[in-house]
């Protein structure tokens, strides 16, 4: 009998295993910096988005086919800066909790001790109310372009037709590049993006800050996530 399970226990584990692989579909790509699998259209940079939404607002034949950015960071992110007319329905959480270390200049905590989360079905209906029409071009948004990517496959997954990512977020991130030591090693320092001879902030390769790309402040009652909205002058 044991002879017998030593041989179909790798046969019956193949045909338990083989229907579940078979439903996993193949990632259509990864996205570049976190490695998540993205299967929603494509990625978009900043300044193509700015100017898709901004520069060319109103002056697209058809206002359902005008692009909308979709801003998934918390409310307190939105608050500190976000693009003119970007929509704000946070994603994966709704608010971090931050230690006494406060929070950057973003809105972002520095170090988090906690957070609300939000119900995807949620966050997915809610956007569905604001964006009823599934061939609108929708630019999701975050801090880094990390956030984003799981907020554009949920709307993906929802029958939106063109929703593509902004890469390298409203923040942004600091490049890096291997360099040659002395002695011979390399070592992966940041890159000093601006060439002004330090690296800062401003060496971030996003909207606010490399791309130096205009940002309002200003939470209007038709952009922002309204849940929370009320809550917001409660919130650290």
């Amino acid at each position: 009998m044991n002879r017998l399970f030593r041989w179909a226990a790798p046969a019956l584990a193949a045909l338990i295993s083989a229907p579940a692989l078979a439903q996993e579909p193949p990632c259509p790509f990864y996205e570049n910096r976190s490695g998540l699998c993205g299967y929603y259209h494509s990625e978009i940079s900043p300044a193509a988005a700015f100017v898709d939404t901004v520069v060319k607002r109103g002056n697209w034949s058809d206002p359902q086919r005008r692009p909308v950015i979709l801003d998934v960071r918390s409310l307190q992110e939105y608050k500190a800066g976000h693009p003119e007319h970007a929509l704000n329905v946070p994603y994966p959480y709704i608010h971090q909790y931050c230690d006494g270390k406060g929070r950057s200049p973003d809105g972002a905590c520095l170090t988090r001790t906690s957070e609300i989360p939000q119900d995807p079905v949620f966050f997915v209906e809610y956007v569905k109310k604001l964006i009823p029409n599934r061939d609108t071009p929708i630019y999701t948004l975050c801090r880094t372009g990390v956030r984003s990517v799981g907020a554009a496959n949920l709307l993906t997954d929802a029958g939106y037709t063109n929703v593509r990512n902004i890469w390298e977020g409203f923040w942004g991130f600091k490049l890096t590049a291997p360099k040659k030591q002395a002695d011979g090693s390399t070592k992966t320092l940041p890159v000093d993006l601006n060439h002004d001879g330090v690296v800062d902030d401003l060496d971030n390769n996003g909207w606010r800050n490399h791309q130096r790309l205009p940002y309002g402040t200003r939470l209007l009652p038709q952009l922002v996530y309204k849940p929370m909205a009320y809550a917001y002058q409660w919130l650290d």
